[in-house]
């Protein structure tokens, strides 16, 4: 499998006494990983801007964080900048790791920390999260009509230029389909589900999965309660419910998987990452073909690096 999106990297800087990459009490570590059959997880570095005295302070730490996890577990992960390095943790059978920032406002709109970010070896970035951020404008009736800023589309374009996949979750419609219109390669929503099933803005329209999928972009199916249904717990049949409806509506090349493990209330059926081939043994009998759920685990995922990833 490849999940587009964790914030595991968020609970281990506010928690380090619950444990590691290697084992915590959370629904992510190396050894879950490596039970659920994974070959590649993202590890979001989330900021909430309005919770931070200096927020790319706050990106320094998770990503210092991060690096010395690799460090310390370089036998068992590799941080993943390039497609090679990815083709290579497959042929080693070594967990790959891709760094990701949520919350493209971090940056201040600096193109030079753009860059550094790059060589830092961030390869996606969230446009945005929940707050105008000078860049773009999230989710929400209040943005309607809103798009990326000039800034933003700098900055989008700069990504586009450096090799850092562009992820439209959280963005408002307006500025989703900016990204649509201007962009060369895939878009990607690395944690969306459906919005004609679960009415909430956060989900994506059926005109917009079927933008994203004609852009040869994906969806990462979003484990999230508030976004799948009305259960108490996020529910296993409400994940089908949605995937079902994503294929229906974009094929089977768009679907993907974003559980957004360990930034997700309350919990989810699915206890952990070593529990998520449940879902697609309950895909198989909902009638998903096999091809496709074989590329919603990971193919699709690993054909949009191939095309991002120098």
């Amino acid at each position: 499998m490849i999940d587009l999106h964790c914030d595991t990297i968020m609970q281990l800087i506010n928690h380090p006494d619950k444990g590691d990459l290697m084992n915590n009490c959370w629904k992510i570590d190396i050894e879950k990983l490596k039970r659920g059959g994974y070959y590649l997880q993202d590890f979001a570095l989330f900021v909430e801007l309005d919770h931070e005295a200096d927020p790319y302070a706050r990106y320094e730490a998770m990503r210092q964080v991060f690096a010395k996890q690799m460090e310390l577990y370089s036998p068992y992960i590799r941080h993943v900048k390039s497609y090679d390095e990815y083709e290579a943790c497959r042929r080693d059978g070594v967990l790959g790791a891709l760094l990701s920032v949520e919350e493209g406002g971090v940056f201040g709109g600096s193109l030079e920390k753009l860059k550094k970010a790059y060589d830092d070896g961030v390869r996606l970035i969230t446009i945005s999260w929940n707050f105008p951020n000078g860049l773009s404008y999230p989710h929400g009736p209040e943005y309607e009509g809103k798009g990326l800023t000039k800034a933003g589309v700098a900055f989008v374009e700069y990504m586009e230029e450096l090799g850092i996949m562009v992820d439209c979750s959280h963005l408002n419609d307006a500025g989703m389909f900016q990204l649509v219109d201007m962009m060369k390669k895939p878009l990607i929503a690395s944690h969306s589900n459906a919005r004609a099933l679960t009415p909430h803005t956060r989900n994506l329209t059926d005109e917009q999965i079927r933008s994203i999928a004609e852009k040869g972009g994906i969806i990462g199916l979003n484990f999230a309660q508030a976004f799948l249904g009305e259960s108490r717990v996020s529910q296993i049949r409400d994940m089908v419910r949605h995937t079902m409806h994503i294929y229906q509506v974009g094929g089977s090349d768009v679907l993907a998987l974003g559980t957004d493990f360990d930034g997700i209330r309350p919990d989810t059926e699915i206890e952990n990452a070593a529990d998520v081939p449940r879902l697609f043994t309950s895909l198989a009998e909902a009638g998903l073909p096999e091809e496709a759920i074989e590329k919603m685990a990971w193919r699709n995922a690993e054909r949009v690096m191939k095309e991002w990833l120098a």
